[in-house]
């Protein structure tokens, strides 16, 4: 219940995120606006009358007292926009239709300025015709750091989970570059490397052992949000790798920013190809296949890309027997970069959930890349390994005496992490983020017996 109401808010920031580039009637807007109701109305099939609450706090999303980590991370739109209003967050109840979910699209994209107060807010909802979207009253904190949703929204009282709180702004800059970066190659040709920049510093700047947890719980939904969240994740894992390998600060920066415009070439792709859930024929595969140099192309003519994400964009699939494409000469090798972001891209690819596959477990994952001789530079794979450990952080875990738990860290063992219970030994879950947190390596009677998922949403 929990992952389909995450995938509903991701749906909403989506669409926004589409009227904002094209208008209403536009097939993207009006699939996305199709795609929400028919989610919406199997939702609440069992509660006809009941009613899709969620709220936005400190710039969160919020549900039954529980901080809601990848919708806050892909869904920003959403956020400024109920900040915009004033409210603490939204209800949607039936019968809402297509088309008023394309006016909440086009209120969202056009409103740039904060309405005067929630009563204007909701006069002009009522306005355009949208009464079945209802907006929650601001949320109040009480001294004992609890806080109340308003009369709007049902989803009662509790604490926000604080765990990824001092990442989240991070991971929300990054998650808009990527975006932004994306619309302007597609439409503009034009792109902002400078604030990509500056992301991919505040990326390195992260704790180590910080900065992947946090996208360990995105799920994607929809195609689009894949695209963005995949190369995001391909950033912070670069950033893992060239720590592992002792990188400079400055060329950090610059791995992790080639990271996230590394697949910029793909918004030249048609959808209908760089999408097709089936095979590609020979002339689709040639034309996807071009992304890599499209995307080179697009970094070149910025005249502000460096060396590194050029390389990045260019040789992300190129094997290091020389296989792969573009198509190389024998002699060439990869350069550093376009390694590390190749290895980055499977693994992401493999471990993440997409639109159309479940994530397998990053274990599965390793044992695919070394059973892959000749693909991978072995001291980058060997440095994903070692940086990430067996269970990278967010993997859910069963432990022997029954008990299950959430990766928090890397341990001083790659089969040995750190981990914070989320279940009893009953398999009831224990509250917040308040569980015990142990040290596995230490506790040598509690060892890791199975994994249970990857990506939790």
């Amino acid at each position: 219940m929990e992952q389909r109401i995450s995938d509903l808010i991701i749906l909403l920031a989506g669409g926004i995120n589409q009227r904002r580039m094209y208008f209403d009637a536009h097939p993207k807007v009006r699939a996305f606006s199709e795609d929400f109701t028919i989610q919406l109305r199997k939702l609440l099939a069992d509660d006809p009358d009941g009613a899709f609450s969620f709220g936005v706090f400190k710039g969160k999303f919020v549900r039954k007292g529980s901080f809601l980590v990848g919708p806050s991370i892909a869904g920003r739109s959403l956020i400024a926009f109920a900040e915009a209003l004033g409210c603490g967050g939204f209800s949607f109840r039936l019968p809402v239709e297509p088309e008023d979910i394309i006016t909440f699209f086009r209120l969202a994209a056009s409103t740039k300025e904060p309405v005067a107060n929630l009563k204007a807010a909701r006069d002009l909802f009522a306005h355009e015709g949208i009464g079945h979207i209802q907006l929650a009253n601001p949320y109040e904190e009480g001294d004992d750091g609890t806080y109340r949703e308003g009369a709007a929204d049902d989803s009662g009282t509790g604490t926000i989970d604080n765990d990824f709180t001092p990442l989240m702004a991070v991971y929300q800059a990054l998650y808009e570059i990527v975006a932004r970066n994306n619309a302007m190659a597609l439409h503009s040709g034009g792109l902002d490397i400078t604030d990509a920049l500056t992301c991919g510093e505040d990326l390195v700047r992260t704790s180590s052992t910080g900065v992947l947890d946090v996208m360990q719980f995105i799920r994607y939904p929809d195609y689009d949000s894949y695209t963005i969240g995949h190369s995001v994740r391909v950033g912070a894992l670069a950033v893992v790798i060239g720590r592992k390998l002792g990188l400079e600060e400055h060329l950090l920066t610059e791995l992790a920013t080639a990271g996230l415009l590394h697949d910029l070439g793909k918004g030249r792709i048609p959808e209908e190809i760089l999408f097709k859930p089936g095979s590609l024929d020979a002339d689709e595969r040639r034309i996807m296949e071009s992304h890599p140099a499209l995307g080179a192309q697009l970094l070149l003519a910025s005249g502000e890309a460096t060396e590194i994400m050029v390389s990045a964009a260019w040789g992300h699939h190129i094997r290091m027997d020389g296989g792969g494409y573009p198509r190389m000469p024998e002699w060439h090798s990869p350069g550093f970069a376009a390694a590390i972001i190749h290895v980055c891209d499977v693994f992401e690819a493999l471990t993440a959930a997409r639109p159309y596959k479940d994530p397998i477990a990053p274990l599965q994952a390793y044992a695919i890349m070394l059973k892959d001789e000749g693909s991978y530079d072995p001291r980058i794979l060997a440095a994903l390994v070692e940086g990430l450990g067996l269970y990278p952080p967010g993997s859910a875990v069963l432990l022997t005496d029954g008990r299950r738990a959430v990766v928090t860290a890397v341990g001083d063992g790659l089969d040995r992490p750190r981990v914070r219970i989320s279940h009893d030994s009953l398999g009831l879950p224990v509250e917040g983020d308040h569980g015990e947190r142990l040290d596995l390596g230490v506790n040598d009677g509690l060892g890791v017996a199975e994994i249970l998922v990857v990506g939790t949403g």
